[in-house]
């Protein structure tokens, strides 16, 4: 999620996964929880994703370009490894005249030693590419000033593809807290989970054919939840028996008796995204 040129900084984000949710829905959902109707713009984007044999990736860095219209710009993010639904990266974004990479500004960035001779070697080539309709919707609340999207679409490898249908909040300016309160209180009223892959992942994913129930088997709370995310996710079919067995390895009592029938029978229960969300905060709490 991206304002107009921002040079340097840090993008705080929350995201949730959705499941049969349009811009009418979501756009419903708002009015009834703010208590006044939101004006939302709705625009078709489309992403060219650049990496040089998974460097990149395994860098925790992702380098685009982005096309709205006859507008172009590049963007460059760096993330934490499996963070959480509350995501923290530092971000540039520059305006471009095409959608072709601009080296020069690649090489002015501070970027990880690792992938810096990708950039002076001009190694970058295209791996994958999306398209989807975001609407935007603009909330100023509580002293918080955030970017609420809708993002449809999906992300294409080759003749691979997966379904992209979330729900990002970015903090533009204000209170993390309140951000995180309208981000729960918009997931009690859609079918929604706690988000934890980015479209970064997704189409890394789909290059390496690589089905994230066939990772490793966490062995930590924090692990166990972002299994539970991505097993939900449309990129892992879903999987509601994994989805239950994340459930009940995190030993919440209490979140098993609410949520467990349902997540067998393929359902997103009421309550799931904003308790995903607290046991995300508690883990990043507890890290700190």
């Amino acid at each position: 999620m991206n304002r107009a040129s921002t040079p340097d900084t840090i993008e705080l984000e929350l995201k949730l996964g959705l499941r049969d949710c349009d811009p009418l829905r979501v756009s419903h959902v708002l009015a009834t929880v703010l208590g006044e109707v939101i004006p939302g713009q709705t625009e078709l984007l489309q992403n060219v994703y650049f990496d040089c044999a998974g460097l990149l990736h395994r860098s925790g860095v992702a380098i685009r370009t982005r096309s709205i219209n006859q507008s172009h710009e590049m963007t460059i993010k760096i993330r934490k490894p499996d963070e959480g639904g509350l995501s923290q990266r530092r971000e540039w974004n520059f305006p471009i005249d095409t959608p072709d990479l601009d080296y020069a500004r690649l090489e002015s960035l501070d970027l990880p030693v690792s992938i810096v001779p990708l950039i002076r070697e001009r190694s970058l080539d295209v791996v994958f590419q999306n398209a989807f309709e975001r609407t935007d919707w603009r909330v100023t609340r509580d002293n918080c000033d955030v970017m609420m999207s809708l993002d449809l679409g999906s992300v294409q490898v080759g003749d691979r593809e997966s379904r992209v249908s979330e729900l990002e909040l970015e903090l533009l300016s204000g209170d993390v807290d309140s951000l995180i309160a309208l981000g729960c209180e918009m997931s009690d009223h859609l079918p929604s989970f706690m988000g934890v892959i980015s479209k970064a992942e997704r189409g890394d994913r789909l290059i390496r054919d690589a089905d994230p129930m066939k990772d490793p088997t966490p062995d930590t709370e924090v692990h166990w939840l972002h299994w539970l995310s991505r097993a939900l996710d449309p990129l892992s079919g879903p999987a509601p028996d994994e989805a239950a067995r994340a459930l009940e390895a995190m030993g919440d009592q209490q979140a098993i008796s609410l949520y467990r029938d349902g997540l067998i029978r393929g359902e997103l229960p009421q309550g799931l995204a904003r308790w995903m969300i607290a046991k995300s905060l508690e883990s990043m709490n507890a890290a700190s």
